[in-house]
């Protein structure tokens, strides 16, 4: 610890010295006679307790306490005031500016020494908590980093998983495609062979007309006619058009839900959105892996909004349903399995509920199965995460309820309650 004697009094100086040696030798000691060279000495050599003299020429104790004002204030230093006069105004003044404690002159050995006790061990407990500070302030951001990158694993945790149950997905909807592809395709040949048809039929009329002359003009184009069956091939024309739109729209609303599952963003990016448009759209992404497993039956509720990460919201309601379908595919069932699908409009929430009539899921691991990476699936079939990254998004992102019952034989009913405002 540094500390700094000012008095324009060389003998002053000296029997400070002496004290501060023989009773501080730990610490550094450092003398000015000039006034005007303190300012600069403090905040050079870092000091840490000054003995101030009242009065000097050039500039008094009382003129460096005011332009150390702020510099005291902000590191907090010690400073004792050293005067002749036992004069209350001038003690008043000093502390206002700023001044720790003061010493009468001529200086007693005992005051000397317990004044400066008090000034080291409050400059030790000054420096102990700036030292402090700056350690819960480093270890804040060493916090700050690990949480973002925390934040960072979950995003793509929740992508991994997002791309896992596409991949699970994947045959199912190529084959989702490939049906309404199949038949544009199909139409389209069709479409060119009709359309060579009509340019024969169309060219082969002209010619005719060009050629009046002949009696038997009409009925040559009647026999042409039937010939490439224009009749029938005029009829179908608009027909192969429109499956061929249908099957294009199909297309588009499959990629599309794709599209939007699969998209990233913001986490905190939310809107009002309809609950049963997340349905629909998960509906559809779902609908050729349950074709030969479960009926998933929904009654559409088109009044209903909530507010959410439309996304995230599907990406639970998609693992929810899959999980159900998985259920009911390990099962040995000559019939299609059921999967119901029901949205209530509480009061403060709505509540979305997916019931399956499954195997139901076994007590010893009903408080398991939103654990990370906890799966009853075979190594490969799955992350373990769907339903912990759901519990996540449900609780801690949207402030809802998720929870589930099942009964043994009988089937799982998850309810999801999410709220109604923001």
């Amino acid at each position: 610890m540094k500390i700094l004697v000012v008095d324009d009094q060389k003998l002053n100086l000296m029997l400070a010295k002496e004290m501060l040696t023989e009773h501080f030798s730990e610490h550094e000691v450092l003398l000015c006679n000039d006034s005007t060279k303190v300012k600069d000495m403090v905040f050079e050599q870092k000091i840490d307790i000054i003995l101030l003299d009242i009065v000097m020429p050039k500039l008094s104790g009382i003129d460096i306490l005011a332009e150390l004002k702020g510099y005291k204030e902000k590191e907090n230093i010690q400073i004792i005031m050293l005067t002749a006069k036992d004069d209350d105004k001038t003690f008043k003044t000093c502390f206002e500016l700023g001044a720790n404690d003061y010493i009468i002159k001529p200086i007693k050995s005992v005051e000397f020494q317990a004044r400066l006790k008090t000034a080291i061990k409050d400059r030790t407990n000054t420096l102990k908590e700036k030292k402090l500070l700056k350690d819960i302030k480093r270890q804040n951001q060493e916090l700050q980093k690990i949480n973002d990158k925390l934040k960072e694993t979950q995003f793509y945790l929740i992508q991994s998983e997002k791309m896992a149950a596409i991949g699970e997905l994947a045959a199912g909807v190529a084959h989702e495609i490939n049906n309404p592809i199949g038949y544009i395709s199909s139409n389209m040949e069709t479409l060119d062979a009709y359309t060579k048809k009509l340019r024969e039929y169309y060219f082969f009329a002209r010619q005719r007309l060009e050629q009046a002359q002949q009696i038997d003009m009409l009925e040559q184009i009647k026999d042409k006619d039937n010939q490439l069956n224009i009749e029938y091939v005029l009829n179908d024309l608009p027909e192969l058009l429109q499956d061929s739109k249908e099957g294009v729209d199909r297309v588009s609303e499959i990629v599309s839900s794709l599209r939007n599952f699969a998209r990233t963003g913001r986490e905190d990016e939310k809107g009002y959105t309809s609950v049963d448009e997340i349905i629909a759209q998960v509906l559809l992404i779902v609908r050729n892996e349950a074709k030969f497993i479960a009926q998933v039956e929904y009654q559409g509720n088109q009044d209903v909004e909530i507010w959410c990460n439309k996304g995230q919201i599907s990406q639970v309601l998609l693992n929810i349903i899959l999980n159900a379908i998985f259920a009911i595919k390990k099962q040995e069932r000559k019939d299609l399995g059921k999967i119901n699908i029901a949205v209530e409009n509480e009061k403060k929430y709505v509540s979305i509920k997916v019931s399956d009539d499954g195997p139901g899921i076994e007590q010893k691991i009903i408080n398991k199965i939103f654990d990370p990476f906890f799966t009853t699936k075979d190594v490969g079939e799955g992350t373990g995460l769907g339903l912990s990254i759901s519990y996540d998004i449900i609780i801690n992102k949207h402030k809802g309820k998720i929870d589930v019952a099942t009964d043994i034989n009988k089937g799982t009913t998850f309810i999801v309650k999410l709220p109604k405002g923001k």
